[in-house]
């Protein structure tokens, strides 16, 4: 299977690059005109609350940056801009659509929370939308340095949120950790894409597309092919054959093995950021000490850019270097999978568990990824939104569970047991969290059960069974520590709990609306599944060898 982006050289007009970037223009544009209004009011000492309004204008921002990306008129035109930097296609424009429309849902479900967990400064809103910002360009990124720049806009703004509540030894923890975990993260990356530079001559996924599937069409390393060209000059050093045939060989293994060490660097680089495991122990307490409003965004919004990125650059750039990368993915997502479901088992702390669970939602999508096969891309894409969609019902669930009476007014719920008279304080929020659990848990009739089925149908394409029931075993595993919330927020007999403020009419709709969208899809998954289809189909062209 090869999997080939279009022929663009056709587009590449002038006056159609320089507004294929325009969605991104436009935020920035945004973002710099509320930071010098924003500066103003501050300056001006001006009596206004402008936590939830800006955040609220925020979420206007993306919702029309939404609009935008809908209504391009250059909509399936596969077009580069920016000296190839950027690559406007069908998964690209799907993929930021996708990022806008989450994170608008974002600001709007969490602008009235900020003030509640003392998060007053309009910076923090601001860092959160230079970090959208670098998402949306991780989606369309074509180069290892565009890439590069994209993920350290995200990673930088990431560091702020996390350590943003001064006051909280937890907070300044937890960014100082992120941040080293990051700086490590980046230098991978740097070595990686170095060595591939080196090795290569180019940072552009369809030069490298170009370069190796020539390569491999001709039967000749690139090294090979660099000999021949010294054979055909008047060079005299090479007279006898025999000695060019062997030099040749070990310069191209040489070469092919730098690749692959070039390309596991980048790799592990991207696996630390998605926190999967090994390297998802940053997680665990960058998610217990950050501010729940940064933990939300970043178990939910941050990963599937990464994957976008992720699939171009194996699925085109490196594709004939299959073995090297399908055989990390796929034993680091069984890893993360198998860590998830068993590392969750004994965990009190509700954010911990739910980064235990991050780190195994993760495993599944790696596991789709490492198929190898369109139709792993298909249920990578499929099983994201649907994670991206129960990951906001729970987080905004987390953030909305606010306790009654007490001094310090952001106090939210951490341990399990907290969740005790949830039921009898709040029944509707209570049935809430149990229906995305369930959903989470991939149980029927909600969505997040086709959405394992397709994973597991995509392991199917490894022509073996013994992974796919090692997938299923850690999955039913894992449902028990999903079902051991359901447990604590019905079945518990203790009289003595937390009692939590009822939700205002505006939450309500809002929480009906992502949960009424795990049951519908789950009644009719065709739209989400034929969408994801075209896109795959549309963003690539698929060789008979599919």
């Amino acid at each position: 299977m090869l999997l080939k982006p279009f022929n663009t050289s056709l587009y590449s007009v002038v006056f159609l690059q320089s507004f294929t970037v325009f969605p991104e223009h436009f935020i920035a544009i945004s973002a710099a005109y509320i930071l010098i209004v924003a500066s103003l009011i501050v300056y001006k000492n001006y009596s206004i609350t402008i936590e939830k309004a800006l955040g609220e204008c925020l979420g206007l921002i993306l919702a029309m940056t939404c609009y935008l990306i809908s209504n391009d008129e250059l909509l399936g035109l596969n077009i580069l801009s920016l000296h190839n930097a950027i690559v406007n296609d069908y998964l690209g424009l799907f993929t930021k659509f996708t990022v806008c429309f989450f994170s608008s849902t974002y600001f709007f479900l969490t602008a009235e929370s900020f003030k509640e967990q003392r998060l007053t400064a309009f910076e923090y809103l601001l860092v959160l939308l230079f970090a959208v910002l670098g998402l949306i360009l991780l989606c369309s990124s074509n180069d290892l340095l565009t890439a590069y720049l994209a993920i350290e806009l995200t990673s930088l703004a990431s560091y702020i949120l996390a350590s943003f509540r001064k006051t909280s030894n937890y907070s300044i923890e937890a960014g100082i950790k992120y941040f080293i975990t990051g700086a490590v993260s980046s230098a991978f990356f740097l070595l990686g894409s170095s060595i591939l530079y080196a090795v290569s001559g180019s940072i552009h996924v369809v030069d490298l597309w170009d370069l190796f599937t020539d390569s491999c069409e001709t039967g000749l390393g690139l090294t090979n092919q660099f000999s021949l060209l010294i054979n055909n000059s008047n060079n005299l050093a090479f007279r006898s054959e025999t000695q060019d045939v062997f030099f040749s060989s070990i310069l191209n293994q040489c070469n092919s093995n730098l690749l692959e060490i070039g390309l596991t660097f980048v790799l592990f680089s991207l696996f630390i950021k998605l926190a999967l495991a090994p390297f998802h122990f940053w997680s665990l307490d960058v998610y217990e000490g950050s501010p729940t409003s940064s933990t939300f965004f970043f178990a939910v919004l941050t990963k599937l850019s990464l994957f976008v990125f992720l699939t171009r650059l194996c699925y085109t750039a490196f594709f004939p270097l299959i073995d090297c990368w399908q055989f990390y993915s796929l034993w680091v997502g069984v890893l993360s999978v198998f860590v998830g479901s068993f590392g969750g088992l004994k965990q009190r702390k509700l954010k911990t568990l739910l980064a235990y669970s991050s780190t195994s939602h993760m495993g599944y999508s790696l596991l789709a990824f490492s198929s190898g096969h369109v139709l792993g891309i298909r249920m990578l894409l499929f099983y994201l939104i649907i994670y991206m969609i129960a990951g906001a019902c729970t987080w905004f669930i987390i953030l909305l569970l606010r306790v009654k009476r007490q001094k310090v007014i952001f106090k939210y719920t951490k341990e399990l047991g907290d969740l005790v008279l949830l039921n009898k304080s709040n029944a509707g929020l209570a049935l809430s969290l149990a229906l995305t659990m369930f959903s989470i848990a991939g149980l029927p009739p909600l969505i997040g059960f086709f959405a394992k089925m397709g994973i597991f149908l995509s392991l199917l394409q490894f022509k073996t069974y013994t992974i796919p029931l090692l997938v299923i075993l850690c999955s039913v595993v894992s449902t028990f520590y999903y079902i051991r919330i359901v447990k604590v927020l019905y079945f518990e007999n203790l009289l003595v709990g937390k009692l939590y403020h009822p939700l205002s009419t505006n939450k309500t709709i809002i929480l009906s609306f992502l949960l009424l969208s795990l049951v519908l899809l789950f009644i009719n998954p065709n739209f989400l599944f034929l969408l994801v289809f075209e896109v795959v189909i549309e963003s690539f062209s698929v060789t008979d060898e599919l």
